[in-house]
């Protein structure tokens, strides 16, 4: 039996190989997501410390107006960097649903060959078997052929008369 050769393997690899980097730039664009999701995350809460920390000098009586002036310049200057790092985020998402759908396609075009390889395989299968059939069937006719005569043959030896 013949071995299968699919002629377009390579543009299955290549296929592959598209998916894979598309799936390192989505695991790098959630990495990347995820530190700015942590950033954020810091500078709310230090906000949140700072916060705190202004409303107990304020009870404790411990405020100057060039200290408030202070405190609410560097919330502000938080308040701007929170806003940019939400920005970050926002655009990073949209990209991360590009690169998301860039893999789909990736996967599909990849998963399309492969079933393309396995129905030209099945292709291949099927012709070997009815080609092995129709070379059995083949053999055996000319196995009967070869009987028949040799049959044949008998019968007219044992009917003619004695030699």
């Amino acid at each position: 039996m013949a071995r299968f050769k699919f002629r377009m393997d390579f543009l299955i690899q290549l296929r592959r190989r598209k998916e894979e980097e598309a799936m390192a730039r989505l695991a790098q664009r959630l990495a990347s997501i995820r530190e700015l999701e942590r950033e954020r995350a810091e500078v709310d809460e230090y906000k949140a410390r700072l916060a705190a920390e202004l409303e107990e000098k304020i009870r404790a009586g411990e405020i100057t107006i060039p200290l408030l002036t202070l405190y609410k310049d560097y919330d502000h200057k938080l308040s701007h960097d929170l806003a940019r790092l939400e920005e970050f985020l926002r655009l990073s998402r949209r990209e991360e649903a590009k690169e998301r759908a860039a893999l789909t396609r990736a996967s599909v075009d990849r998963k399309i060959m492969e079933k393309l390889k396995e129905k030209k395989k099945a292709e291949f299968v099927a012709e070997e078997l009815h080609q092995q059939q129709n070379h059995l069937e083949e053999m055996a006719a000319l196995a009967k052929a070869r009987r028949d005569r040799e049959e044949r043959r008998q019968t007219e030896e044992a009917a003619r008369p004695g030699l």
